[in-house]
């Protein structure tokens, strides 16, 4: 049932960014990406379960609606692999939306800072179990866009993500919080 939630979640935020991109004047781009979350850790409060800090690899895509040439509306779906011990095993789904603020384009280069914020939906096997839990996520970040041509370019980015930690333990040695940068570099399609 829960799952079912997180995906209206998501349909819902692409709902709502969808009219703004018919009829907004400007730019829409979508970007096709690969990211790498570094230090990703996760401490529930019990030693032999805890994972330490690791790098999570994962992909996704993002729309973004360039609303002025100086200002852009951006959800975005970040899938990553699994983190795990011999007891524990997570997996995560990121779904942020937000705004950007961009420079005009410099011949084939296109800076911005964004800010957004989510929801991070976690999948946990432990040894008795599958459970799932979704919580608040924020990023802030900067990157570039390179443009070859007209309609297509590349992307590269470096966010700080924070985001909430499922509780499974209720003990207070368990982590609630993690923070961490997170690399992108994606293929973008703008028209």
């Amino acid at each position: 049932m829960r799952h079912c939630s997180t995906i209206l979640k998501g349909v819902l935020a692409l709902l709502l960014l969808c009219p703004a991109a018919v009829f907004a004047e400007g730019e829409t781009e979508i970007t096709g990406f690969y990211q790498q979350y570094r230090d990703f850790s996760y401490r529930v409060g019990l030693e032999e379960h805890d994972l330490a800090p690791r790098s999570l690899g994962g992909g996704g895509f993002s729309i973004a609606q360039n609303m002025a040439p100086w200002f852009a509306m951006w959800t975005q779906f970040s899938f990553f692999g699994s983190a795990e011990n011999a007891s524990l095993r997570v997996r995560m789904i990121n779904n942020q939306q937000g705004v950007r603020y961009q420079t005009k384009d410099y011949g084939p280069l296109r800076l911005y800072a964004k800010g957004g914020l989510g929801f991070s939906r976690f999948s946990i096997d432990t040894g008795q179990g599958s459970l799932g839990d979704t919580k608040f996520s924020a990023a802030y970040g900067a990157g570039a866009h390179i443009w070859m041509q007209k309609h297509l370019g590349i992307n590269l980015d470096l966010s700080h993500v924070l985001t909430g930690l499922p509780n499974l333990t209720d003990l207070d040695t368990r982590e609630k919080w993690d923070s961490g940068l997170v690399l992108t570099t994606g293929l973008t399609f703008r028209f």
